[in-house]
């Protein structure tokens, strides 16, 4: 699984409220954590229903899959990036490797220079 952040913007008629994501996160937290939802922050816009969702998915469509699931009669914009540890092969060009460290960086702490 690839952990994901992602930018969702509930907007509809009527318009909703944080505290409508909040109750169905409630009654619905277990299923939402089972399909990979971490964690989920509300954003201080005025007038918006805005958060950032931390969540663990197999794909950006799965990723949207579980965030349209939150609240689903709402309209919902979805801003998705990878948020990787790691290198990836993103591209599936095989291996990947990490090029070295510069050189200086190898040097002993008492070979560095002194600050007076």
């Amino acid at each position: 699984m690839t952990t994901f952040v992602s930018m969702l913007t509930w907007t509809g008629t009527p318009q909703p409220r944080p505290s409508d994501v909040r109750l169905q996160i409630r009654r619905h937290g277990k299923q939402l954590s089972t399909r990979g939802l971490h964690s989920l922050a509300f954003l201080p816009d005025e007038g918006e229903c805005a958060a950032v969702m931390i969540s663990s998915c197999g794909n950006e469509d799965d990723v949207a899959d579980l965030a349209y699931s939150i609240l689903p009669r709402a309209i919902l914009r979805i801003e998705s990036m990878r948020f990787d540890d790691g290198p990836s092969d993103e591209h599936g060009l095989g291996e990947v490797v990490c090029p070295p460290p510069p050189r200086d960086c190898l040097g002993r702490p008492e070979d560095e220079a002194v600050m007076a």
